[in-house]
């Protein structure tokens, strides 16, 4: 098990691989914008697993919670594959290069 710490409303929250996973059991990925996290061959928006792990919404405005990048950060931390700048296919799908990929922090 993996973990790492993100700061939610100024204070330090520990995060583990654990918990995201069992965080996306029965939820439905919401539509990925411009980053995306692979969690058991699913793209996630990062901010959405961050909210479904720690119960806490990102940004929307307050400077107190976490944005994209810290998401970002903390998912890599914990070993997830994390693709920055997602394009689109014809079809509207997500098109995942690996030059968009950013390198697992325990790979």
């Amino acid at each position: 098990m993996s973990n790492t710490t993100i700061t939610i409303n100024g204070g330090s929250v520990q995060l583990t691989d654990d918990q995201v996973f069992l965080a996306t059991r029965g939820q439905t990925p919401d539509k990925i914008q411009t980053y995306a996290v692979l969690v058991n061959g699913t793209l996630w928006p990062p901010i959405q697993l961050i909210t479904l792990a720690t119960g806490t919404p990102g940004s929307g405005g307050s400077v107190n919670n976490y944005n994209s990048h810290a998401a970002l950060k903390a998912l890599s931390e914990l070993g997830f594959d994390t693709f920055e700048r997602v394009e689109f296919k014809g079809n509207g799908r997500v098109d995942v290069r690996e030059s968009r990929k950013r390198a697992a922090a325990n790979e």
